[in-house]
Protein backbone atom coordinates (compact mmCIF):
# COMPACT_ATOMS: atom_id res chain seq x y z
CA UNK A 1 0.00 0.00 0.00
CA UNK A 2 1.07 3.44 -0.85
CA UNK A 3 1.62 5.60 2.33
CA UNK A 4 0.99 9.30 1.91
CA UNK A 5 1.43 12.78 3.46
CA UNK A 6 -1.75 14.22 5.56
CA UNK A 7 -1.45 16.79 2.97
CA UNK A 8 -1.81 14.91 -0.05
CA UNK A 9 -5.13 12.76 1.45
CA UNK A 10 -8.51 12.61 1.10
CA UNK A 11 -11.17 11.39 3.29
CA UNK A 12 -14.97 10.04 2.21
CA UNK A 13 -17.40 10.05 4.57
CA UNK A 14 -20.75 8.24 4.48
CA UNK A 15 -23.63 8.40 7.09
CA UNK A 16 -26.51 6.36 8.46
CA UNK A 17 -29.69 4.87 7.20
CA UNK A 18 -32.04 7.64 6.56
CA UNK A 19 -29.30 9.92 6.81
CA UNK A 20 -27.78 11.95 3.41
CA UNK A 21 -24.47 13.46 2.50
CA UNK A 22 -25.23 16.49 5.04
CA UNK A 23 -25.40 15.22 7.94
CA UNK A 24 -22.09 14.99 8.71
CA UNK A 25 -20.77 17.82 7.98
CA UNK A 26 -21.48 20.17 10.63
CA UNK A 27 -19.38 17.90 13.24
CA UNK A 28 -16.47 16.89 10.77
CA UNK A 29 -15.52 19.79 8.67
CA UNK A 30 -13.51 21.67 11.02
CA UNK A 31 -11.98 18.66 12.81
CA UNK A 32 -10.91 17.55 9.21
CA UNK A 33 -10.03 20.14 7.84
CA UNK A 34 -6.58 20.52 8.88
CA UNK A 35 -5.95 16.98 7.87
CA UNK A 36 -6.45 16.42 4.39
CA UNK A 37 -6.62 17.73 1.23
CA UNK A 38 -10.45 17.59 0.60
CA UNK A 39 -13.24 15.92 2.38
CA UNK A 40 -15.72 14.25 0.50
CA UNK A 41 -19.21 13.99 2.21
CA UNK A 42 -20.84 11.05 -0.25
CA UNK A 43 -24.58 10.26 -0.15
CA UNK A 44 -24.45 6.14 0.25
CA UNK A 45 -26.51 4.10 -2.43
CA UNK A 46 -30.37 4.87 -2.47
CA UNK A 47 -30.40 8.28 -0.26
CA UNK A 48 -30.22 11.71 -1.55
CA UNK A 49 -28.51 12.18 -5.27
CA UNK A 50 -27.34 8.42 -5.50
CA UNK A 51 -29.77 5.74 -7.00
CA UNK A 52 -29.42 2.43 -6.57
CA UNK A 53 -27.92 1.07 -9.59
CA UNK A 54 -29.27 -2.89 -9.81
CA UNK A 55 -26.98 -5.19 -9.48
CA UNK A 56 -23.79 -6.42 -8.56
CA UNK A 57 -23.85 -3.98 -5.10
CA UNK A 58 -19.61 -3.25 -5.77
CA UNK A 59 -21.07 -0.28 -8.40
CA UNK A 60 -21.13 1.96 -5.12
CA UNK A 61 -17.39 1.11 -4.53
CA UNK A 62 -16.10 0.83 -8.20
CA UNK A 63 -17.40 4.84 -7.95
CA UNK A 64 -15.68 5.49 -4.61
CA UNK A 65 -12.45 4.39 -6.37
CA UNK A 66 -12.96 6.94 -8.90
CA UNK A 67 -12.31 9.72 -6.35
CA UNK A 68 -8.39 9.46 -5.77
CA UNK A 69 -5.84 6.04 -5.95
CA UNK A 70 -5.53 6.11 -2.31
CA UNK A 71 -8.25 7.85 0.63
CA UNK A 72 -9.16 7.25 3.86
CA UNK A 73 -12.75 6.37 4.70
CA UNK A 74 -15.47 6.96 7.86
CA UNK A 75 -18.39 5.74 8.63
CA UNK A 76 -21.48 5.67 10.64
CA UNK A 77 -23.77 2.60 11.15
CA UNK A 78 -25.24 1.84 7.40
CA UNK A 79 -21.86 4.14 6.12
CA UNK A 80 -19.74 2.11 8.23
CA UNK A 81 -20.65 -1.29 6.93
CA UNK A 82 -20.59 -0.19 3.12
CA UNK A 83 -16.97 1.04 4.26
CA UNK A 84 -15.89 -2.27 6.26
CA UNK A 85 -17.54 -3.72 2.43
CA UNK A 86 -15.56 -1.58 0.60
CA UNK A 87 -11.97 -2.67 2.19
CA UNK A 88 -12.66 -6.25 1.37
CA UNK A 89 -13.72 -5.43 -2.58
CA UNK A 90 -11.17 -3.05 -2.90
CA UNK A 91 -7.82 -3.95 -1.14
CA UNK A 92 -5.22 -1.60 -0.84
CA UNK A 93 -7.43 1.23 -1.72
CA UNK A 94 -7.76 2.47 1.46
CA UNK A 95 -5.03 3.48 4.06
CA UNK A 96 -7.11 4.05 7.63
CA UNK A 97 -10.70 3.53 8.01
CA UNK A 98 -13.07 4.80 11.15
CA UNK A 99 -16.25 3.01 11.96
CA UNK A 100 -19.05 3.78 14.45
CA UNK A 101 -21.44 1.19 15.38
CA UNK A 102 -20.58 -1.23 11.99
CA UNK A 103 -22.13 -4.09 11.77
CA UNK A 104 -19.30 -6.91 10.82
CA UNK A 105 -21.47 -9.24 8.99
CA UNK A 106 -23.93 -11.89 9.89
CA UNK A 107 -22.16 -15.20 10.81
CA UNK A 108 -25.23 -17.84 10.51
CA UNK A 109 -27.20 -18.55 7.14
CA UNK A 110 -30.59 -18.83 9.72
CA UNK A 111 -29.98 -15.17 11.24
CA UNK A 112 -28.90 -13.74 7.62
CA UNK A 113 -32.24 -15.36 5.99
CA UNK A 114 -34.31 -14.19 9.02
CA UNK A 115 -32.11 -10.37 8.43
CA UNK A 116 -33.27 -10.44 5.00
CA UNK A 117 -37.07 -11.15 5.55
CA UNK A 118 -36.97 -8.79 7.97
CA UNK A 119 -35.02 -6.11 5.62
CA UNK A 120 -37.82 -7.03 2.71
CA UNK A 121 -40.69 -6.63 5.20
CA UNK A 122 -39.44 -2.94 6.12
CA UNK A 123 -38.55 -2.19 2.39
CA UNK A 124 -41.94 -3.15 0.70
CA UNK A 125 -43.51 -0.84 4.24
CA UNK A 126 -41.10 2.10 2.83
CA UNK A 127 -42.72 1.21 -0.41
CA UNK A 128 -46.23 1.51 0.62
CA UNK A 129 -45.67 5.14 1.95
CA UNK A 130 -47.01 7.84 -0.84
CA UNK A 131 -44.55 10.78 -1.46
CA UNK A 132 -44.24 14.35 -3.30
CA UNK A 133 -40.31 15.48 -4.11
CA UNK A 134 -39.80 19.38 -3.79
CA UNK A 135 -39.49 21.84 -0.80
CA UNK A 136 -42.03 22.36 1.26
CA UNK A 137 -43.97 19.25 1.07
CA UNK A 138 -44.75 17.86 4.02
CA UNK A 139 -44.88 13.91 3.21
CA UNK A 140 -46.38 13.08 6.85
CA UNK A 141 -46.16 9.51 6.28
CA UNK A 142 -42.29 9.60 6.22
CA UNK A 143 -41.89 11.57 8.79
CA UNK A 144 -44.00 9.94 10.92
CA UNK A 145 -42.04 6.51 9.91
CA UNK A 146 -39.13 8.40 10.62
CA UNK A 147 -40.16 9.77 14.00
CA UNK A 148 -41.32 5.25 14.79
CA UNK A 149 -37.44 4.07 13.43
CA UNK A 150 -35.58 6.84 16.06
CA UNK A 151 -37.65 5.56 18.81
CA UNK A 152 -36.21 2.26 18.45
CA UNK A 153 -33.78 1.12 21.60
CA UNK A 154 -30.61 1.16 19.79
CA UNK A 155 -30.71 5.37 19.60
CA UNK A 156 -31.56 5.62 23.40
CA UNK A 157 -32.85 8.86 24.25
CA UNK A 158 -31.97 10.51 20.53
CA UNK A 159 -34.07 13.10 19.65
CA UNK A 160 -34.05 13.84 16.27
CA UNK A 161 -34.51 17.89 15.47
CA UNK A 162 -36.45 19.66 12.82
CA UNK A 163 -33.15 20.26 10.69
CA UNK A 164 -32.24 16.13 10.64
CA UNK A 165 -35.77 15.63 9.75
CA UNK A 166 -35.87 17.79 6.94
CA UNK A 167 -32.41 16.09 5.74
CA UNK A 168 -34.03 12.66 6.42
CA UNK A 169 -37.40 14.20 4.41
CA UNK A 170 -35.15 14.44 1.16
CA UNK A 171 -34.74 10.73 0.92
CA UNK A 172 -37.16 9.15 -1.49
CA UNK A 173 -39.14 5.74 0.25
CA UNK A 174 -38.65 3.65 -2.83
CA UNK A 175 -34.57 4.22 -2.78
CA UNK A 176 -34.65 3.68 0.73
CA UNK A 177 -36.37 0.20 0.00
CA UNK A 178 -33.79 -0.55 -2.78
CA UNK A 179 -30.81 0.10 -0.14
CA UNK A 180 -32.35 -2.30 2.26
CA UNK A 181 -32.13 -5.03 -0.69
CA UNK A 182 -29.28 -4.40 -2.58
CA UNK A 183 -27.17 -2.99 0.65
CA UNK A 184 -28.64 -3.53 4.05
CA UNK A 185 -27.53 -6.06 6.70
CA UNK A 186 -28.86 -9.24 5.07
CA UNK A 187 -27.36 -8.62 2.41
CA UNK A 188 -23.65 -7.87 3.42
CA UNK A 189 -21.28 -10.77 3.66
CA UNK A 190 -19.81 -11.91 7.16
CA UNK A 191 -16.68 -9.75 6.58
CA UNK A 192 -14.39 -11.18 9.90
CA UNK A 193 -12.03 -13.36 7.41
CA UNK A 194 -11.55 -10.98 4.30
CA UNK A 195 -11.07 -7.78 7.34
CA UNK A 196 -8.19 -10.13 8.29
CA UNK A 197 -6.27 -9.70 5.40
CA UNK A 198 -6.42 -6.26 4.82
CA UNK A 199 -3.75 -3.82 5.01
CA UNK A 200 -6.07 -0.82 5.95
CA UNK A 201 -5.16 0.32 9.87
CA UNK A 202 -8.76 -0.11 11.53
CA UNK A 203 -10.57 2.41 14.25
CA UNK A 204 -13.46 1.25 15.53
CA UNK A 205 -15.70 3.02 17.56
CA UNK A 206 -18.91 2.23 19.80
CA UNK A 207 -21.58 3.93 22.46
CA UNK A 208 -21.19 2.88 26.07
CA UNK A 209 -25.01 1.98 25.97
CA UNK A 210 -25.11 -0.25 22.63
CA UNK A 211 -25.20 -3.49 24.09
CA UNK A 212 -25.83 -4.84 20.52
CA UNK A 213 -22.25 -2.91 18.93
CA UNK A 214 -20.73 -3.79 22.33
CA UNK A 215 -20.49 -7.31 21.34
CA UNK A 216 -19.72 -6.28 17.34
CA UNK A 217 -16.52 -4.39 19.21
CA UNK A 218 -15.79 -7.90 20.78
CA UNK A 219 -14.97 -9.10 17.04
CA UNK A 220 -13.75 -5.87 16.07
CA UNK A 221 -10.98 -6.35 18.62
CA UNK A 222 -10.03 -10.21 17.24
CA UNK A 223 -8.65 -8.54 14.32
CA UNK A 224 -5.16 -7.85 14.41
CA UNK A 225 -5.30 -4.07 12.43
CA UNK A 226 -8.16 -2.65 14.59
CA UNK A 227 -7.66 -0.51 17.48
CA UNK A 228 -11.69 -0.40 19.40
CA UNK A 229 -12.99 2.63 21.73
CA UNK A 230 -16.04 2.85 23.85
CA UNK A 231 -17.64 6.05 23.61
CA UNK A 232 -18.79 7.35 27.04
CA UNK A 233 -22.78 8.32 27.84
CA UNK A 234 -23.69 7.28 24.07
CA UNK A 235 -25.93 5.06 22.16
CA UNK A 236 -25.80 3.68 18.79
CA UNK A 237 -25.64 7.40 17.24
CA UNK A 238 -22.62 8.03 19.52
CA UNK A 239 -22.09 10.95 16.57
CA UNK A 240 -25.31 12.34 17.77
CA UNK A 241 -25.02 11.73 21.93
CA UNK A 242 -21.38 12.91 21.89
CA UNK A 243 -20.26 14.97 18.53
CA UNK A 244 -17.19 16.59 20.60
CA UNK A 245 -15.74 13.28 22.54
CA UNK A 246 -16.18 11.48 18.71
CA UNK A 247 -14.51 14.17 16.57
CA UNK A 248 -11.46 14.03 19.00
CA UNK A 249 -11.26 10.36 18.73
CA UNK A 250 -11.49 10.48 14.89
CA UNK A 251 -9.00 13.07 14.63
CA UNK A 252 -6.29 11.54 17.12
CA UNK A 253 -6.38 7.96 15.42
CA UNK A 254 -6.47 9.63 11.97
CA UNK A 255 -3.60 12.40 12.52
Amino acid sequence: MVQTSAQDRDIVCLHGFTQNRLAMVRDFVAPLATLYRRIWFVDCPGHGMTPVEPGDPSSFFDALVTIAPHFDLFGYSMGGRLALWMLTTHPGVIERAVVVSAHLGITSAQAREERQDSDERLAQRLESLPYTAGLGNQNLELRAFLDEWNRAPLFGDRALTDSDLRLRLMNQPTQLAASLRSYGTGQQPDLTLALQETSTQLFYLFGETDTTYRAMADRARQLTNCEVQMIDQAAHDALHDQPRLVAAAVTEFLR
